[in-house]
C-alpha cells in the first residue's frame, strides 16, 4: 500500500506536524490525518517512495528459488513470496541436492514431489552402503582360547621346571594361529 508524507499543523497545538500515513490514496491519506487533528497543507502532501526490500526477504526470497528483480520493494518481494509459498516451488536448496544426488528434475514438479524424490534417492544409497559382518564359528573361537590356554599352561610349567612346558606353550601358539587362519579363509 502507498504512503504518504502529509504536513500541516496541529488543530489544538498550532505546531508543525509531519506525519506518514499508508492509504489506498492521497484523498484518504489525508482524512486520516484530519482525523488525527492535522490541519493538511495539501501542497507539501507527497507520496513516498516506497521501501526496499528487507535483507531478511531477499535471503527467504533465494531460498525459495526466486527471480528477484532489480531493487524490489517489499510488496513486490512480500507478493512473489506468497506466490512462490502457495505453489509449492521446489527450493534453490531442494534443486541443488536434487543435482548432487544426480535426480532429474522433472519440469513442473512441486517442492513436495522432489523432496520425496530426495528422499528416496538417499534412501537407495543408504540401502548400498549395508555392509554384512559375518561371525567367526564358535569351533575357530573355542581353538583359539584352547591355544591360548596351552600356552598359559605351557609357560607356568616351564617355569616350574617341567620340560614338557615348552612343548605344549609351542603347540598351543600352532593351534591358535592355526585358527586364526581358518577364520580367516572361510569368511574373508
Amino acid at each position: 500500500m502507498p504512503r504518504f508524507e502529509i504536513v500541516g499543523f496541529g488543530r489544538e497545538t498550532g505546531r508543525k506536524r509531519v506525519r506518514i500515513y499508508e492509504a489506498k490514496d492521497e484523498e484518504q491519506a489525508i482524512l486520516m490525518a484530519a482525523s488525527d487533528g492535522t490541519v493538511v497543507d495539501k501542497e507539501k502532501t507527497r507520496i513516498l517512495p516506497a521501501p526496499p526490500a528487507t535483507e531478511r526477504q531477499i535471503e527467504y526470497a533465494k531460498d525459495l528459488g526466486i527471480k528477484i528483480p532489480k531493487n524490489p520493494t517489499r510488496d513486490e518481494l512480500s507478493k512473489l513470496i506468497d506466490r512462490a509459498v502457495e505453489e509449492d516451488w521446489p527450493t534453490k536448496k531442494q534443486i541443488q541436492k536434487a543435482r548432487r544426488l544426480g535426480i532429474n528434475i522433472p519440469k513442473g514438479i512441486t517442492g513436495d514431489d522432489l523432496e520425496d524424490l530426495i528422499f528416496d534417492c538417499e534412501d537407495e544409497r543408504e540401502d548400498k552402503k549395508v555392509q554384512t559382518i559375518e561371525k567367526t564359528g564358535k569351533g575357530y573361537k573355542g581353538a583359539m582360547l584352547i591355544g591360548l590356554l596351552m600356552i598359559l599352561i605351557g609357560i607356568a610349567a616351564a617355569c616350574g621346571g617341567e620340560s614338557w612346558g615348552l612343548f605344549i606353550a609351542f603347540l598351543g601358539a600352532l593351534l591358535g594361529i592355526l585358527a586364526k587362519i581358518c577364520a580367516w579363509w572361510e569368511h574373508g
